[in-house]
């Protein structure tokens, strides 16, 4: 492979003899973390470059000297001589806009134009966007952020789950600093697992994703953490209402070494723990049942950042994070004498417990080879699983008490290596290459029973299913991108083989994408892929990542397939402080996994394959985002014209039907103003209804049932209400509408910053149903008892208060 790039590299580089290249690393001059995304420009040649993940750009130039402009979001622009580079190399610090007095305004935003570039629905934040927008009880929340975006919403109220362009969370590939999360969900999913004062950047990349990412069908969210600070030690974090957080960073050896800490840990526990006392003091005083409820969740987030010389970057990152759900009850057994009630001391118990978490770390490599190559080597490892407990301790302190347990575990775990080359070939030549290989371990479910045999019925050890699988993913690929003149190319193909027991699933997917600037900041776009993900997620539930979510491999049912094609335009304005993007996209969708009508993550089946069926699917979308920077206002909006459908052989008839998230018009608009020491901010929403599936009609059924006449058991007549239900999601529910307010008072105190932030969810307090339910209410008048659809809304208006602090 080696002998290959170098090839390639003299090949592309051909007639370039009167060319040098200049690279380097573009770092922030306070912390001395790299920049992502920042932008290294020469306007005399209308040519410049992008620093990559690790902060590193190449830039072929002419031998003569030519002025370079360096810039990023949020700081302050800064220009520099090619002739400055020391062989080859020129790192540059560019320093954070709110230190200087005046902000010298570039000609360009600080990154690369949309008109710039092939790639299409590509949306970039930094943790600064992130903490400045509207939050629910004041938690800062990354997913949430993005939902905010085209092409992109939650499946429900609250909720952090990613649906991108009429694909299921599984079809996003989330990352970590390059590891992949498979839950990254918090509190039932209304929180993501990010801290956001911990990321320095968050690129969603919708559609034809570039070559070097795969094993998902809709789209890419990579969330890099920043560097800790290299030059001073650090304290910030945050108390709320539902978390505190706290980060320290600081240099392990100052301007070579650095370490990021941040870790969160819920309080909601102690905030409801008298009001769960009380009513349980009550409840004991009526000889009631009573209930003890446990929620909390943490995360913890630790990066090391190394610079051993200069063409040399280590990294280490982990990441540890989990839930915890349980309630224990207790029924009391209650004795009557003469109209006086009192318990015996004999208690009927249940118990239930949750518990679900990951666990990921990585270590990165990195070394400038050559002014024309850098490369990245990267080995990471993630274990997902999640845990489900039912006790039961009937007649506790009886005399022939009864105890009864049933456990349910799944999970899965990678291990992963991976080198990546990014090449400047040529003036107009930019090369990405690279291989991985990962392996996954699956455990799609254990069932364990536990009890007494005599009195259950069930023997004190049953394991019903728990077959673990292996599966083995090797990756080739390669992404060209190619200027000619007012054309742009990006040319890859990602070639992957997965093996999974007897299986085999090769495939090629090719990634098109070209840019053609048809006016001086106005761009036509077009792009094309194909995709395979060879790994499946069953949910019962809204697909956010509760313990009803099972990852499971594609083994005799294949893997999901798709192909993707969008047309747009793109542009700026001159000063590059405005862009705007408009897109329309058609997706399809084939070997989709669901389960069958009936079926759940619990059914006691040795084999998954048994539960599902699998259909296909179809997605066509307009897109349009608008975006405005300044260093006091950042403003967007965003809308959104989709339909989804799925159709599976076993549901429905074999017919289309629409999917439950399926929404026809989805528009967002967000302002964030900084004045002085406060900070503003509104974001408002405003969606039409979700495709349900309602009752048509009621009616009162007669069958045969199970009863005893006298001595004899048999078969009698029975009658019930039933319900019948209208074509599936054939139904919508009102629109979804919301306005959240969010205001943020800086405090300076010598060097002490602190902030007091006071958000408002849904400050309209638009009744939203989270969820509807089928109720039998009376008639004042007639007195006759009709059922009645009823919409269950889960926030009215919330304000939070939080406080945050530093030293």
């Amino acid at each position: 492979m080696v002998r290959l790039v170098l090839g390639l590299v003299v090949l592309l580089s051909a007639g370039a003899s009167a060319q040098t290249v200049v690279s380097g690393t573009v770092t922030d001059a306070r912390t001395g973390g790299v920049l992502i995304g920042a932008a290294v420009y020469a306007p005399t040649l209308d040519r410049g470059a992008v620093t990559n993940a690790y902060g590193h750009y190449s830039l072929p130039l002419p031998a003569d000297s030519v002025a370079l402009v360096v810039s990023s979001v949020g700081y302050q622009p800064r220009e520099v001589e090619s002739a400055d580079a020391e062989g080859g190399r020129l790192n540059v610090a560019l320093v954070p806009a709110d230190l200087g007095e005046v902000v010298v305004e570039a000609d360009g935003a600080g990154a690369a134009r949309p008109e710039e570039t092939p790639q299409m629905g590509t949306v970039a934040l930094s943790g600064r966007d992130v903490q400045a927008l509207p939050a629910l009880l004041g938690e800062a929340d990354v997913l949430k952020a993005v939902q905010l975006l085209p092409g992109v919403r939650a499946g429900q109220e609250g909720t952090a789950g990613l649906y991108v362009r009429g694909g299921s969370p599984d079809q996003t590939l989330v990352l970590l600093d390059g590891t992949p999360l498979y839950n990254a969900a918090h509190l039932f999913g209304f929180l993501s697992t990010f801290n956001a004062d911990a990321v320095s950047r968050v690129e969603l990349t919708k559609g034809a994703y570039p070559a070097r990412f795969g094993g998902r069908l809709a789209s890419v969210l990579d969330v890099r953490l920043r560097d800790g600070d290299f030059e001073r030690r650090r304290v910030r974090g945050q108390v709320g209402l539902l978390s505190t957080t706290v980060l320290a960073e600081g240099p392990v050896v100052p301007g070579q070494a650095s370490l990021l800490v941040s870790g969160r840990r819920t309080h909601v526990n102690l905030l409801a723990r008298p009001f769960i006392d009380r009513a349980n003091e009550d409840a004991m005083a009526r000889n009631d049942a009573t209930l003890d409820p446990r929620l909390s969740f943490y995360d913890l987030n630790a990066k090391l950042s190394w610079r051993p010389a200069d063409r040399d970057r280590v990294y280490l990152s982990v990441y540890r994070g989990g839930d915890a759900f349980g309630f224990t009850a207790v029924d009391p057994e209650v004795a009557c004498t003469g109209g006086d009630c009192a318990t015996t001391g004999v208690e009927n118990v249940t118990g239930g417990a949750l518990d679900w978490g990951s666990l990921t770390g990585s270590v990165r490599a990195t070394r400038v080879l050559s002014p024309r190559v850098f490369g990245a080597l990267t080995l990471t490892a993630s274990d997902y699983r999640f845990d489900v407990e039912v006790t039961s301790d009937e007649g506790r302190n009886g005399p022939s008490p009864v105890a009864a347990a049933a456990l349910y575990r799944s999970g899965i775990r990678d291990l992963s290596a991976r080198l990546d080359l990014d090449i400047a070939a040529g003036a107009t030549h930019t090369l990405r290459v690279g291989a991985a290989v990962t392996r996954h371990r699956f455990s799609p479910g254990a069932l364990a029973l536990l009890g007494d045999e005599a009195a259950t019925g069930v023997p004190t050890d049953t394991t019903l299913g728990g077959g673990a699988s292996d599966g083995i993913q090797g990756v080739l690929y390669v992404d060209d991108t190619w200027r000619l003149g007012p054309l742009t190319l990006g040319l890859g193909v990602h070639g992957a083989l997965y093996a999974s027991g007897r299986y085999r699933y090769p495939s090629v997917e090719p990634r098109i994408a070209a840019s053609l600037r048809v006016l001086p900041r106005v761009a036509l776009k077009a792009s094309a892929a194909v995709t395979q993900q060879p790994v499946h997620l069953l949910t019962t539930g809204a697909g956010i990542g509760l313990p009803a979510d099972l990852w499971v491999p594609a083994d005799s049912v294949g893997p999901e397939r798709g192909t993707q094609v969008a047309l747009g335009l793109a542009g700026s304005s001159p000063s590059g402080r405005t862009t705007w993007s408009l897109e329309g996209y058609w997706r399809d969708m084939r070997g989709l996994v669901a389960y069958r009508d009936g079926a759940a993550f619990t059914t006691p089946f040795d084999d998954w394959q048994e539960l599902v069926v699998t259909g296909e699917g179809r997605s066509r979308g307009l897109e349009a985002l608008v975006e405005h920077r300044t260093d006091r206002l950042t403003t967007w909006l965003a809308y959104t014209l989709a339909k989804t459908d799925r159709r599976f052989d076993a549901i429905a008839d074999g017919a289309w039907f629409p999917y439950r998230y399926d929404r026809r018009h989805d528009v967002s608009a967000v302002a964030v103003l900084r004045l002085g020491r406060v900070d503003a901010s509104v974001a408002a929403v405003y969606g039409t209804g979700d495709a349900v599936t309602l009752p048509a009609a009621t009616y009162d059924a007669t069958f045969l049932s199970s009863g005893s006449i006298g001595y004899w058991t048999q078969s009698v007549p029975a009658s019930a209400s039933e319900v019948a239900y209208g074509p599936r999601n054939g139904n919508r529910l009102p629109a979804y509408s919301r306005l959240d307010l969010g205001l943020t008072v800086h405090i300076q105190r010598g060097d002490r910053p602190h902030a007091v932030a006071l958000n408002v969810y849904n400050a309209l307090n638009r009744k939203n149903p989270f969820t509807t339910l089928l109720d039998e209410r009376t008639d004042p008048e007639t007195g006759e008892v009709r059922q009645q659809l009823v919409g269950i809304a889960l926030f009215p208006v919330l304000p939070s208060l939080s406080y945050r602090f530093g030293f």
